[in-house]
């Protein structure tokens, strides 16, 4: 299969694509200005860079059988609504008309827990609704109404994530953690008896995403994923600390904030999704890094 992976240039996209293109899948790996890192093995005779805009399709591979949009921006110190707006609403509905415009057969797109706003439930699936969502939920909304719009013409799979992790992760909790242990910095954490499986581990998620495009996928669909079985926030904390070594003061304290468990048995029924253990998520990502 000939796959477009957006985002290349970042954590998410590059492990993406490099996992597909090892998979025997012939890939071109899009990227807007960053570097991409390319297979070491074999496969990088099937993987191909591209730089180029997502709103200027004219610009984009025609000859491409599906879409893996993992591209966007997400709220961090100096991201406006507008960038966000801009990248995630605008530039995907672009991407969207150029898979119908090329006939693509599938569309990939990484969405976010964020889509479900403020959750109140104790096990987060798909039939929790959608309440108060920031602006970068609402915009991951967005992309998945044009793809629901229009599955009668565009097959499409979107995953709401988590915190993904894996060699070079950041800007999530559990690379944050990790980064400040390797540093020796204080560390403080709320509530750390709260349960815990709010991650994936980016193997887990290419399986997944690999699962899905060896399948004649019909239709809309949306799934929430997150690791196998469940610890706490302290322990894996603890796990990070044994695997670091680090020195770092550690601090807790209990606050009324509400904790969710991550339930995947759509993802597990319908795409054969089985991800690691999340104490092994989170091992295997300390090692990684």
């Amino acid at each position: 299969m000939r796959i477009l992976v957006t985002g290349a240039g970042g954590f998410a996209g590059g492990h993406m694509a490099r996992r597909l293109a090892e998979a025997g899948h012939h890939v071109f790996a899009l990227t807007r200005s960053s570097p991409v890192e390319s297979p070491t093995s074999d496969a990088a005779a099937r993987f191909e860079v591209v730089t180029a805009a997502l709103d200027h399709p004219g610009t984009l591979p025609s000859d491409i059988d599906a879409i893996v949009h993992t591209a966007a921006t997400s709220i961090w110190h100096g991201i406006s609504v507008d960038s966000m707006i801009a990248d995630n609403v605008v530039a995907t509905r672009a991407l969207i008309n150029h898979a119908l415009d090329v006939d693509a057969r599938a569309f990939i797109f990484f969405s976010s827990i964020s889509a479900f706003g403020r959750v109140t439930a104790s096990e987060l699936d798909e039939a929790v609704p959608t309440t108060d969502p920031d602006a970068y939920g609402a915009t991951k909304l967005l992309g998945e109404q044009h793809l629901a719009d229009i599955a009668a013409r565009l097959p499409s799979l979107a995953i709401r994530l988590p915190a993904v992790i894996g060699r070079g992760s950041k800007r999530n909790w559990p690379s944050e953690v990790l980064r400040k242990l390797r540093a020796g910095e204080d560390l403080a954490f709320f509530n750390p008896q709260t349960p815990f499986n709010n991650v994936v581990h980016e193997a887990d998620l290419a399986a997944l995403v690999g699962s899905a495009l060896g399948m004649d996928l019909v239709g809309h669909d949306m799934v929430v994923v997150g690791s196998g079985g469940q610890t706490t926030s302290g322990a894996v904390v603890d796990l990070l600390v044994a695997e670091t070594g680090s020195t770092s003061r550690i601090a807790t304290r209990e606050e009324a904030r509400h904790s969710f468990l991550i339930k995947c048995d759509r993802a597990r029924q319908r795409y054969g999704f089985e991800p690691m253990p999340v104490e092994e998520a989170v091992r295997r990502f300390a090692r990684q890094t």
